[in-house]
């Protein structure tokens, strides 16, 4: 078995795709159309929209689209939504200017840049997402 890929899901697609677009520097690949875009990263980084599927559920005829099981699974109150459950995590060789490009774009809240010693040099700062999620990027330098 292997990671095929990581998806976020969400209720805010178009500003949850634009905010890794702008982070990431590139376009993710459309498999669906409003529905699920990937970021590849050697594994993928996906985005699905589950507005998507709810709007579909309530109005066509579903036998093509999803079979019983997925609609009650779907349709499960699973309670409210949780983020920060898992953090992203991404390397870059240049940690302070990814730190300023960000900053500049501003498009989400910023943690510092911090620096942890444990069994070697880690330096990293934390941004979120739309939805919450925690994306560090890291370096073994400043």
């Amino acid at each position: 078995m292997e990671l095929y890929s990581t998806y976020i899901e969400t209720d805010k697609f178009d500003e949850v795709v634009s905010f890794y677009e702008k982070v990431f520097e590139k376009k993710g690949s459309i498999y669906t159309k409003n529905r699920w875009v990937e970021f590849d990263f050697g594994n993928k980084l996906s985005i699905y929209n589950k507005l998507y599927d709810e709007e579909k559920i309530k109005s066509e005829d579903l036998k093509d689209n999803f079979n019983s099981e997925y609609i009650k699974n779907f349709n499960i109150d699973r309670g409210e939504k949780k983020n920060n459950i898992i953090t992203l995590n991404f390397y870059t060789d240049n940690l302070k200017k990814e730190y300023n490009r960000i900053k500049e774009l501003n498009i989400c809240e910023m943690s510092e840049i911090m620096y942890v010693n444990i069994t070697e040099p880690y330096y990293y700062f934390n941004i979120f997402d739309p939805e919450g999620n925690t994306i560090e990027i890291c370096s073994d330098s400043e």
